[in-house]
């Protein structure tokens, strides 16, 4: 979207400000003279913003999954067991699941880049302890450092999202962030895998640090603040949906957690915690699938992997399109129905529900790849066929649940950051909690029996996305939340 005329600037200021007095925000859409601008940013600008957001948010995934193909080696370096050195694991994936709903908060109260900022020093500085750890004591703390660090974005990059891409545009910009997030598991393996066959574990952690100064220098230079509230205070072309300002007190995270008491919210949040351990599990499993069962170096297995990765690719950039075409193909309906009665359709008359339907599509593949992954593996199938199991995986998976973020987006306009907390703290602890078991599963039932257990929890996932898309409108009419979407 290009700058708006500065004539206009006047106007849109004083409209602006009497929308910040309520908390039930508007769309750009609503303002028929078409004088307030969505966000005071070029396409182009919007675009560089979303490029750092996906950057940021690949750093987490990346620095936890890097760290896998260096775990024996650690352990006999720092001089302690496999079990050991995974405390180092579960330490960031715990303090993974619960920095976001901080740091979002944090974001909604004091803006978005003095938290990205203050988030990629904490990250270069924790990787360079890292590195430098002598004891495994020592490597745990640095590890909830980094991790501390790294985790701003998993939520608060869903918040500078909805900040500067309105409803109708923004599931495809988030399926580009969703495939930031969910690109780490499957391509961290091979980068820290080579990392450390060539130069050592610690280098890794260099290699952590040093992608963490990039990322701070970035931000520091590239990145502008795109808090609504901040905006709407320090620029003379305002935009529209400013949320009110807050005090500390209520940037309370265990609100945002207790927003499962919404039925939607409860069912969305179970979907998306599923689809990410049955993510995280598949690309924990793949290197020993490679290794082990096909005899293949660390590598050339790393490699494979990038199969699954490309299906992410590719089912973020189709996925998050078509929510938003079903955005405004139900729009483009119900302001046929309301034209004979003289009526204005707005994207707040469009459910938010209206861009989930396509769900299935995404999921059948994601399921159909699950179900037969497992048995393949456990036959000993060509390898050609392992690894297109393992890209339609990836597409299916993104597809299906990239939407379901936006949809809570959707759902609760005036935190988006803070939902996406909430979203990653559920996902982080049901993940930590899969991956622990996997071990004792596939001990005691095999490969085939595994993933069919991921499967029938995932095919739970996506009928409950399926209530949503039947029922969601009147679920939320009835029991809340009780807002309209932007």
């Amino acid at each position: 979207m290009g700058v708006l005329d500065v004539n206009t600037a006047t106007a849109a200021s004083a409209a602006s400000k009497e929308l910040a007095a309520s908390s039930l925000l508007q769309d750009a859409s609503d303002d028929p003279a078409g004088k307030l601008p969505y966000a005071p940013f070029t396409a182009v600008r919007k675009f560089s913003i979303l490029a750092i957001v996906i950057s940021i948010a690949i750093a987490s995934p990346l620095a936890l999954d890097m760290y896998y193909p260096s775990i024996l080696t650690i352990g006999d370096d720092l001089g302690t067991s496999q079990s050991g050195v995974m405390w180092t694991v579960t330490a960031y994936f715990m303090t993974m699941a619960v920095a976001p709903m901080v740091w979002s908060n944090l974001a909604d109260f004091v803006g978005r880049k003095p938290v990205y900022v203050s988030a990629m020093a904490i990250f270069a500085c924790g990787s360079i302890g890292c590195a430098l750890s002598k004891s495994l004591p020592v490597l745990v703390i640095a590890r909830i450092v980094q991790a501390i660090g790294s985790s701003v974005g998993q939520g608060s990059g869903a918040g500078i999202v909805a900040d500067i891409y309105p409803r109708e545009q923004r599931g495809t910009a988030l399926g580009f962030y969703y495939m930031g997030l969910l690109l780490g598991p499957n391509v961290g393996p091979l980068i820290g895998g080579a990392i450390s066959q060539h130069a050592g574990w610690r280098w890794v952690f260099w290699a952590n640090a040093v992608m963490g100064g990039v990322l701070l220098i970035v931000t520091v230079v590239a990145l502008p603040e795109t808090h609504r509230r901040i905006v709407a205070e320090k620029h003379s072309i305002q935009p529209v949906n400013i949320p009110p300002k807050l005090g500390l007190r209520d940037n309370n995270p265990l609100q945002d957690i207790a927003t499962v008491r919404y039925p939607v919210v409860a069912m969305a949040m179970f979907n998306s915690a599923i689809l990410f351990s049955t993510n995280v599990s598949n690309a924990t499993l793949q290197p020993q699938v490679y290794e082990s069962v096909y005899s293949m170096s660390q590598g050339a297995a790393g490699t494979c992997m990038l199969a699954s990765g490309v299906g992410l690719v590719l089912g973020s950039l189709s996925g998050g399109r078509v929510t938003d075409l079903l955005l405004r193909r139900r729009r483009k309906m119900l302001a046929a129905e309301a034209a004979s009665a003289g009526e204005q359709v707005t994207p707040l008359t469009v459910p938010a529900e209206a861009r989930m339907g396509a769900m299935w599509a995404g999921g059948v593949v994601f399921l159909c790849g699950f179900a037969a992954w497992g048995w393949l593996v456990g036959y000993k199938v060509h390898l050609v066929a392992i690894i297109a199991v393992q890209f339609a995986i990836g597409f299916g998976l993104i597809f299906t649940f990239q939407s379901v973020g936006t949809y809570l987006i959707d759902v609760f306009p005036d935190r988006p950051a803070r939902i996406f907390g909430a979203q990653n703290f559920w996902r982080c602890l049901c993940g930590s909690s899969m991956v622990q078991v996997l071990p004792t599963m596939l001990s005691n039932i095999g490969w085939g029996w595994t993933y069919m257990v991921m499967f029938f929890l995932a095919l739970l996932a996506l009928l409950s996305n399926q209530a949503i898309v039947s029922r969601g409108e009147w679920l939320r009419q009835r029991y809340g939340p009780h807002t309209n979407s932007q």
